[in-house]
Formats: structure tokens, sequence, C-alpha cells
């Protein structure tokens, strides 16, 4: 394991910051998914990561909602 990614997850883990870990790694996805320039390999990682995340919110969103019925 990198040490980047050992260090995102314990980051992660411990949430020892005033804000969500998780919520400034999706703004910072985000932000390099719309800023970078179009057709690099960083854009585009980044966009399909924000994607994924925001796909899987809303279903769970939907089944929380399903689930209140």
């Amino acid at each position: 394991m990198t040490t980047a990614k050992k260090i995102l997850l314990d980051e992660l883990k411990e949430q020892t910051h005033p804000e969500k870990v998780e919520n400034v790694i999706f703004w910072a996805l985000e932000h390099y998914a719309n800023s970078e320039p179009k057709g690099t390999w960083g854009r585009t990682i980044a966009y399909a990561i924000k994607e994924r995340i925001l796909e899987a919110e809303k279903i769970d969103a939907d089944s929380g909602a399903a689930g209140k019925k």
C-alpha cells in the first residue's frame, strides 16, 4: 500500500478535522474534474470517481426513501 493511501485511509478513519474528510476529498475531486485540461487522465479519473459517488448517494437516498413508505 502506498504512503498516500495509508494516510488517506487513516484520515478517513480518524476524522480529526472540523470538516468531514470524505467531503474534502469529494470537493477536491470535483474541483480537479472541472479545472484540469479536458482529455487528461487525471480529469477523467476524478470525474469518474465523483460521478460514482453521486450515483451511489442517489441510490442510497432512493433506497432510504423507499424504506420509509
